[in-house]
């Protein structure tokens, strides 16, 4: 049986991060691999083509048409899908990704002839058995208007990523200043429980690891010298850090890595970090989120301001860049901006990602749903990048407004700007200059539509 899987190109309405940072389709690459030996597997990223969809469909004539995408990407994939059955009527669509197994009514389309809801792993193979008339219809999927009820726990089993599968695309996949990067999952779900995490919906709160050896089997046979570890935490508990670094030293990985870690962690184990820097990590994305102890006690966070600030200490102290990701509350006012303006520069911090809250499906942040300005429907927009609640102290336009003067007091600090000029070169540069660009761009289109529609 031919299986053709698709990542769609985002909409134009999405503010595009694929502009600074891009990486491969992982969720693809397993489940390609789960049903590799019977099957033929062909992954196709819509985001890099320049051909239209139906170009691929007709010439794959695959039997299977899979998609996945995040919330943003809902009305494209049941697109696609149509576009699917206009070719060929009598091809298998299926749709699945995190969105799906949060959210699976906003799948539920007649073009879409199977939602994967649970446990992909294992329910995909079976369900690809079922097409073929091998097993019963698998628990943990759906079939147009079914309803997600009685479905199975969650299980964990994850196969190594048959990554042959996009090598035609794979020396385009970065992040930021990581050239190359390839993908890494270490982990299932996180141990804490902020209220506004969508990931920990994906999971039913639960958290699991899989086995170190494992892991470090995966890494030698990647390729990349570059790896993103995309669990919602990498630096869970220290014996299993110090497991990893002496993995890697006994086993001379020689890799570079990029990795979700939380603020008390580094701000509790600088020798490790240390330890850590000397094994190839270069990069942490540190969840932030304010540098006000109320909000981090109202997101649910059990971390304070000044611990924050001690991690972004160790890791300048150790030489490793930080990526800080910030919460942007709609009770903010200029002052807040003002104030995060200043802390930006006081701790040093140049690589920031700044998120208006979003109160995404699933999580905890029901208070704000009388207050949107852009109906959930809307689904492009929910890219974490929108203002999507009514700011209280200003209007949209200047909340942008405040938002871009922030990326701005990053990222033009000249210490910082002449040392990316003496670390990387002019064509990373150059690719950064033109994705901020471009997001930029985006940014000041939407502060044009809101002023005209004031």
């Amino acid at each position: 049986m031919k299986i053709l899987f698709v990542r769609p190109k985002p909409s134009n309405e999405t503010i595009g991060l694929q502009h600074v940072m891009l990486v491969e389709p992982l969720e693809l690459e397993v489940l390609a691999t789960c049903v590799s030996e019977e099957n033929t597997s062909t992954i196709v990223d819509m985001i890099l083509e320049k051909e239209p969809i139906n170009l691929f469909i007709k010439r794959e004539q695959a039997d299977v048409f899979c998609i996945t995408g995040y919330v943003t990407n809902v009305p494209e994939m049941i697109q696609y899908c149509k576009v699917a059955k206009s070719i060929d009527p009598n091809i298998h669509t299926i749709a699945g990704g995190v969105h799906c197994e949060v959210c699976p009514d906003d799948l539920n389309n007649p073009a879409i002839d199977y939602r994967v809801v649970r446990n992909a792993t294992t329910v995909f193979p079976k369900l690809i058995g079922f097409i073929k008339g091998q097993n019963e219809f698998p628990n943990g999927a759906l079939k147009v208007n079914d309803t997600a009820s009685n479905l199975p726990e969650f299980d964990f089993t994850f196969p190594i990523p048959d990554r042959t599968l996009t090598k035609l695309y794979r020396d385009k996949y970065f992040y930021i200043f990581h050239k190359k990067v390839a993908l890494l999952k270490t982990a299932f779900g996180c141990p804490y429980s902020c209220n506004f995490c969508f990931c920990r919906e994906i999971t039913q709160k639960r958290f699991v690891e899989r086995p170190m050896e494992e892991v470090i089997e995966e890494i030698k046979t990647i390729e990349e010298h570059d790896i993103y570890i995309v669990d919602d935490d990498f630096l869970t508990t220290r014996q299993r850090v110090k497991t990893f670094i002496e993995a890697n030293r006994i086993e001379s990985l020689n890799k570079h890595y990029l990795l979700y870690g939380r603020a008390d962690f580094i701000a509790c184990n600088p020798d490790l970090i240390a330890d850590f820097k000397e094994v190839g990590l270069r990069t942490v994305i540190v969840g932030f989120e304010s540098f006000f102890d109320h909000e981090l006690e109202h997101y649910n966070k059990n971390i304070n301001a000044a611990t924050n600030e001690k991690a972004m200490k160790v890791v300048n102290n150790t030489g490793i860049e930080c990526y800080a990701t910030i919460i942007l509350p709609p009770d903010w006012g200029r002052k807040e901006f003002g104030l995060l303006k200043k802390k930006i520069r006081q701790l040093g911090i140049h690589y920031v990602n700044l998120q208006p809250m979003t109160p995404l499906p699933g999580t905890e942040n029901n208070q704000y749903q009388k207050n949107l300005i852009i109906p959930y429907s809307d689904f492009a927009k929910w890219d974490l990048a929108h203002v999507t609640i009514q700011p209280e102290k200003m209007s949209v336009a200047d909340f942008y407004e405040e938002l871009l003067g922030v990326y701005n007091a990053a990222i033009f600090q000249p210490a910082f700007l002449l040392d990316y000029l003496k670390r990387y070169p002019i064509s990373m540069l150059w690719k950064m200059i033109k994705g901020s660009f471009l997001v930029w761009k985006q940014y000041q289109q939407k502060i044009k539509e809101v002023k005209h529609y004031a």
